[in-house]
């Protein structure tokens, strides 16, 4: 039986996607899981499967990747967005113990309740404002007694289509003007930069809640704003408060990430520097 450093479970997503090619760029031996494309084509709720699979591959750490984010489709579908955020977590938190493996769980900033003064800290109030983030905190909750694991609660946008920089950069482009909330901020990283962080955490002996971010949080409009300035477009829109949208938003999700910064001995890199590798991406 080979020995692999790591599995990466939901790997054709745009966060697993990019862990999958920094690993293979640092020559770490790896297996991807996803239901298409990957080296085991698996059901990620055939649990049957899943647990024979386990049986007979042998990796030292896991990273779950898989997870279904549309907000709206989790508000209108909850059960179906449970099985996936919440339910594969709690059985992988099982093999987990079984097989001895980490087991790196990918949360979100939308579990925190968001104070207006000041970042989230790992310790902050966390809240269930909609259905995406009830389920992302049962997951998360199913971590807890695990003696290796880790909870990274991130933010991050990549090259992807209809993502919110692909919004901002087609309609730059054609010239259109577009609707902005400057009541939502966040603490966005550019995918790249999140998954060499992710790699970095899950290779050292660490546990617990990381939030993992920009060193600073920026309100949708100035995140906008910002890419058509690195563009050198003229960018038209009109502010909105995140208000109307049909399904609630925390509006205050911007992360500190002190704790991955004395973790890792680096300094996370600020909101601009991320709009710029972003734009970069893109070109």
């Amino acid at each position: 039986m080979k020995n692999y450093k790591f599995l990466i479970l939901g790997s054709n997503g745009l966060l697993g996607s990019k862990i999958v090619r920094i690993l293979k760029d640092r020559k770490i031996r790896y297996l991807t899981v996803a239901r298409t494309n990957s080296d085991f084509n698996l059901d990620l709720k055939n649990y049957d499967k899943l647990e024979k699979f386990f049986l007979h591959k042998k990796f030292d750490i896991l990273i779950n990747c898989a997870a279904i984010v549309n907000i709206d489709f989790c508000e209108k579908n909850y059960n179906d967005a449970l099985i996936i955020n919440a339910h594969l977590v709690k059985f992988l938190a099982k093999m987990s113990k079984k097989h001895n493996f980490k087991l790196i769980q990918i949360s979100t900033d939308h579990v925190y309740a968001g104070c207006k003064k000041k970042l989230n800290s790992e310790k902050s109030k966390i809240f269930g404002v909609n259905n995406y983030a009830k389920s992302k905190i049962l997951g998360e909750k199913y971590l807890a007694d695990l003696k290796k694991y880790l909870i990274v609660r991130t933010n991050f946008t990549g090259k992807k289509k209809n993502s919110f920089i692909d919004f901002i950069i087609k309609n730059l482009e054609k010239n259109k003007t577009i609707y902005l909330f400057d009541d939502m901020y966040t603490s966005t990283l550019d995918v790249t930069s999140c998954a060499k962080v992710i790699i970095d955490l899950s290779l050292l002996k660490t546990k617990g809640i990381y939030n993992v971010g920009s060193r600073n949080k920026i309100s949708k409009k100035k995140f906008a704003i910002g890419i058509s300035k690195i563009m050198k477009k003229k960018i038209r829109f009109k502010c909105l408060s995140a208000n109307i949208l049909d399904v609630p938003r925390g509006k205050n999700l911007g992360l500190n990430v002190k704790k991955v910064e004395k973790t890792l001995g680096i300094r996370m890199q600020t909101s601009a520097k991320s709009l710029f590798n972003l734009v970069k991406e893109y070109k």
